[in-house]
């Protein structure tokens, strides 16, 4: 009884200590995404938003849903508060494209008063440009979009 305790115990040990461990890789790094921006427009503030992907194969879209329905709110009010200013261009980029795209799109949805006159930059997102240009000249957000620097 003693010893099947003491290997329960430790199983639950290693358990914890695997979900502690961070294997969380970048495939975009944000700094350099700043940096790009900033030797395009070097006059300019700038605020990166940067949106965090879950790994996974159903995890991404499971994050696509929750952004959609608003459950997963945090960036895209990270997002508005951003764009309210309108002191500062926006430059959203994140890990997943399609989690970039649905994120921002949340954000430029039924927004036109608070968010008219500002400017985003958007790095990637490549599937979702038309409906983001779309949604961006409704609320009269001017948008524009720049490939992922390597």
């Amino acid at each position: 009884m003693k010893r099947a305790k003491i290997v329960v115990l430790s199983m639950l040990i290693l358990a914890v200590s695997a979900c502690v461990t961070d294997k969380h890789v970048y495939n975009q790094q944000p700094q350099k995404i700043f940096d790009a921006v900033n030797t395009k427009y070097p006059n300019e503030k700038n605020t990166l938003v940067f949106i965090d992907a879950p790994q996974g194969f159903i995890a991404p879209h499971l994050a696509n849903c929750a952004v959609e329905k608003g459950v997963n709110n945090g960036k895209v009010v990270a997002i508005l508060s951003s764009l309210a200013l309108k002191t500062r261009t926006v430059i959203v980029a994140g890990e997943d494209e399609s989690l970039t795209g649905t994120t921002l799109a949340k954000a430029l949805t039924n927004n036109k008063e608070k968010i008219s006159g500002s400017k985003v930059i958007v790095i990637g997102a490549k599937d979702t440009r038309q409906e983001l240009t779309d949604l961006a000249a409704y609320n009269d957000v001017a948008i524009e979009f720049i490939d992922t620097p390597i």
